[in-house]
């Protein structure tokens, strides 16, 4: 009998002892199994703590409009699974997604994999049904040994590297590059995005035999004489003037930037020109990276779950004053550094409303906020039982002028989505 989409996820998240278990061994098997070791498409891999996401989907944008077909592997999702696999930058249908995970289940035999392996397989078994032109992946966690890192990448690009899932990764910046310099390959191109690269960065590329490009040193990019352009200037070329990427913060210049110089050290493989990149800046959408749902009041949601990501929020509502209050619609899992994403955002609330998450890395929302009332925020503090009964409160009482900010992690988001209606 044949499982829909939700069945399929349901029994997956059942059926590996843990959620996470990095490793290829597994993954790697079950890939040979399916003639999926290699991939006959150029691979593209994406890791870093911060960036990841909106990065995929520079990348993808610029590349459909210089006409080539896409796929992309991207997580978490924050509404749908689908989300996850795009194909020329619609998402998978159920029943392809069905099709490759009734692939992979009969190739497995004995072999057990995580909800995050059977989803890199699926994507790359749609990429190799859909012979699209160029496979780009986002690394889940860390990238030494993630799945995504099974295949070869003929490009890598690494956001920035920031303290995040310490229990898998540690808490030093030096040894999470190592782990995520291991998407690192001999001969092939990386581009490291970090304003601030660790040591280790620098040194695991020249040990691997990569050719490493980093902003500040290779590369760099400078503001514009308006708000609406920017420069990119790489060593040994000139200037290339560029429109302002389509998503929001500051932050995203050193992002596109990234993309860019990769694309470019691409054009032996894939060329693209330059109005091409410019269209697709212009023209890339990412759900949740400080996204604007609503205009009166303002509502605006962002992932930022670490402090990097949250000080990124911080300057963005600092740089993007509104004539009302602010509000946060807040939670945190339980193994995030809590601290370290307050710290920049103290001051910047009026009020925190704080949502239950659910989920085994949860915490109890009496708990949340005793650590936040112990880290000490400006404003005002209340819990609610669920985001329908905080969503409900927030709209009754927001005016026009006021601005929503959900934030703290991927289920805030999602949740906050999932739960928003429009007022009457």
């Amino acid at each position: 009998m044949s499982r829909t989409l939700s069945e399929w996820l349901d029994w997956q998240e059942s059926l590996h002892l843990s959620s996470i278990d990095l490793g290829l061994d597994r993954v790697g098997k079950v890939a040979l199994h399916l003639a999926l070791s290699s991939l006959p498409m150029p691979v593209i891999t994406v890791a870093g703590t911060n960036g990841k996401g909106s990065s995929v989907t520079m990348l993808d944008s610029i590349y459909r409009e210089a006409g080539y077909q896409t796929g992309c592997y991207i997580s978490p999702h924050l509404i749908r699974y689908n989300e996850r696999i795009s194909i020329h930058g619609q998402p998978a249908s159920d029943e392809d997604i069905c099709e490759a995970f009734e692939a992979i289940d009969q190739a497995r035999d004995d072999i057990s994999l995580t909800y995050f392996e059977f989803g890199t397989l699926a994507a790359a078994y749609l990429f190799n049904k859909y012979q699209i032109d160029v496979a780009i992946f986002e690394v889940g966690l860390g990238g030494r040994l993630d799945a995504v890192n099974l295949w070869d990448a003929d490009l890598a690009l690494i956001s920035n590297i920031d303290i995040d899932h310490i229990d898998w990764l540690g808490d030093d910046r030096e040894q999470i590059g190592v782990e995520k310099a291991g998407i690192m390959r001999k001969g092939k191109t990386v581009v490291s995005g970090d304003p601030n690269p660790t040591l280790s960065i620098q040194s695991e590329a020249e040990r691997i035999g990569a050719s490493l490009l980093q902003l500040g040193r290779d590369y760099q990019w400078h503001p514009g004489e308006t708000d609406d352009i920017w420069y990119l200037t790489a060593t040994g070329s000139g200037s290339l003037v560029l429109p302002k990427p389509s998503l929001r913060g500051k932050f995203q210049l050193n992002n596109a930037s990234m993309v860019i110089t990769a694309i470019k050290s691409f054009c032996d493989q894939l060329p693209v020109n330059d109005d091409s990149i410019r269209q697709g800046l212009t023209k890339a959408r990412v759900i949740g990276r400080l996204q604007k749902l609503g205009e009166c009041p303002e509502l605006l949601v962002d992932v930022a779950h670490n402090p990097q990501s949250a000080q990124a929020l911080a300057d963005y509502l600092s740089e993007n004053p509104t004539s009302g209050k602010t509000v946060a619609l807040f939670s945190a899992l339980a193994d995030k550094d809590l601290e370290g994403i307050l710290e920049p955002l103290r001051n910047s609330f009026e009020a925190w409303h704080i949502v239950p998450l659910d989920g085994p890395r949860a915490q109890d929302t009496q708990q949340l906020l005793e650590k936040i009332q112990r880290y000490g925020v400006n404003g005002t503090l209340e819990t609610h039982s669920d985001f329908n009964v905080a969503i409900k409160m927030l709209q009754n009482t927001l005016n026009c002028e006021d601005r929503l900010v959900a934030f703290g992690s991927f289920l805030v988001v999602s949740g906050f989505m999932q739960g928003l209606t429009t007022p009457e």
